[in-house]
């Protein structure tokens, strides 16, 4: 019964996603209709020139690099919850989120350019998850509690070098970049984009539908996977690195987006359980549909874009509210 719920959930979220990025191509400030959506690609007639231009030099990457972070930042909230057993971790749990903050905030006051701020948040956000797990190394103690406040120790430290960046930035204009590039947009979007991000991506996903029943496994805790002969080390270290490369992959190119990663596995759980062969497609399809969507919302109804945070706050606290309220005999027999 519940394989049967899954599969009608994704088949319906696959063409749901379909229909919403053909949907993202179509609708903005400057709207498309369906007759000339299909005359500006399928046809040479030079009226259409226009829409041709909006749809395949500024639409399309925006909307796959939308569709992309999405499933990324979905399938690394939904890893880094099942891997420390803890339903209310999201993405940026080891710091990866404020590190790569901090490498933009530098790259934008040095005055570097847009490829080198994505470049150097990575980097930096790499880097700070790998002090995360060496500070947890060096209590020599494999309990996830310590990673967890590892990684609480170290994003505190980036954010307040980030707030003396922002402090010692001067310049009002470098200040104003910094604020708006930590909201999230996808405004920079191009298909150099794509072609780095999507690699990363599919790669990832494909590796980890691959090892899906060892992260059940691991998901169990230390003792369980150790008597199904898992390594549980090596497991856990390799899914938090996989999930710390998805989401700072995303913020380099696309600045910090909240909630997502924290929502979808709680919703595809809802559907799904705790099976993470369920529940990583589902997190596919439906947080590269929430995000499509909230970038929909945040470059159409204001003549300037709203910041992606902002929708997705906004969303993401309904969402979350609903699900507490659906699960709360859950939570009180707990």
């Amino acid at each position: 019964m519940k394989n049967k719920k899954t599969i009608i959930f994704l088949s319906a979220s696959l063409l749901l996603f379909v229909i919403v990025f053909f949907l993202a191509l179509m609708v903005g400030r400057y709207s498309i209709s369906i007759g000339n959506f299909f005359k500006a690609l399928f046809t040479n007639d030079p009226h259409f020139q226009t829409d041709r231009s909006v749809i395949i030099t500024l639409r399309i990457p925006r909307t796959i690099v939308a569709g992309l972070t999405g499933i990324a930042l979905s399938l690394s909230g939904l890893l880094y919850q099942e891997t420390f057993q803890n339903k209310l971790t999201s993405p940026d749990l080891l710091g990866v989120s404020n590190g790569a903050g901090v490498g933009a905030a530098l790259a934008i006051v040095i005055g570097l350019s847009s490829a080198f701020i994505s470049v150097l948040a990575f980097a930096v956000g790499i880097l700070t998850v790998m002090t995360t797990v060496l500070i947890a190394k060096f209590f020599r103690n494999g309990s996830s509690t310590i990673l967890l406040l590892s990684g609480i120790i170290v994003g505190g430290l980036m954010s307040s070098l980030l707030s003396l960046i922002k402090y010692f930035a001067g310049n009002e204009v470098k200040l104003a970049s910094i604020t708006y590039w930590l909201m999230g947009s996808f405004a920079n979007a191009k298909m150099e984009t794509v072609y780095i991000l999507l690699p990363i991506v599919a790669v990832s996903t494909i590796f980890l539908l691959s090892i899906s029943w060892r992260i059940n496994i691991v998901a169990l805790g230390r003792e369980e996977a150790q008597t199904k002969g898992i390594n549980y080390t090596l497991y856990r270290y390799l899914i938090i690195g996989i999930a710390t490369l998805l989401t700072a992959s995303t913020v380099a190119f696309s600045g910090t987006i909240s909630w997502i990663g924290l929502v979808i596995p709680h919703i595809v759980r809802l559907i799904a359980g705790r099976n993470t062969r369920k529940t990583i497609p589902l997190c596919i399809t439906f947080g590269g549909i929430f995000m499509i969507v909230v970038d929909i919302l945040s470059r159409t109804f204001t003549s300037e874009e709203i910041p992606l945070s902002a929708v997705t706050g906004l969303f993401g606290t309904i969402i979350f509210v609903i699900i507490l309220f659906l699960k709360r005999r859950d939570y009180h027999e707990h």
